[in-house]
């Protein structure tokens, strides 16, 4: 199912922490609306893993780096929305696969941020993925990802500070998806189809 021309690309932003199956929800919503697909580890973490180990530092953790969190993590958004904002430019919509986690309490960083890369006037459609902390474990033990031993090390403290946010953010229009089960798919699919019947 692809989405009809509109007058205004839409900018889907699918947020969550590591597990929750954003990245999977992602990409099933850019089959669905023909969004071109945007992952911020895709785009940036080659760079992102070169830098750290430029300055000595342990890439797979991040959570708790300085140097990352103040330095290097603020030019991977910047490079996502970046490349956001040049695909909406031509008329396409975009979905926009990324954490941000570190960023979800800033009621005006979404503004800010679309501003600073220059975006065209779109629809933004915030979707935050939400999972039970049972279903996140069991998939980062079965991904088996480097950057996941630190979480799963201290799992207890990893859920308490990553596990359950809220997003604050003014800007677009928000949704919640649980994402314990294949039920999540078919909540998406009726976000689309509630997209495509409303007024632009």
């Amino acid at each position: 199912m692809t989405a009809p021309d509109r007058a205004r690309p839409v900018a889907y932003i699918t947020l969550g922490g590591a597990g929750s199956g954003k990245s999977t929800l992602s990409k099933h919503l850019s089959a669905l609306t023909g969004a071109v697909y945007l992952d911020k580890d895709t785009i940036a973490g080659p760079l992102v893993r070169v830098a750290l180990e430029a300055y000595g530092q342990n890439p797979s953790d991040r959570e708790s780096n300085a140097l990352y969190l103040e330095r290097v993590m603020p030019a991977e958004y910047e490079t996502l929305f970046a490349a956001a904002g040049r695909n909406l430019e031509l008329g396409h919509s975009v979905v926009l696969d990324a954490p941000f986690v570190a960023y979800l309490d800033d009621a005006d960083f979404l503004r800010r941020s679309t501003e600073a890369a220059v975006w065209p006037d779109v629809r933004i459609r915030v979707i935050h993925v939400q999972t039970s902390p049972d279903v996140v474990r069991q998939r980062l033990i079965d991904r088996g990802n480097d950057r996941d031993r630190v979480k799963l090390d201290d799992w207890d403290e990893y859920w308490n500070r990553f596990g359950v946010l809220s997003c604050s953010w003014s800007t677009g229009d928000h949704d919640v998806v649980r994402n314990d089960d294949e039920s999540a798919f078919a909540a998406l699919r009726d976000l689309v189809q509630s997209d495509l019947a409303r007024p632009l």
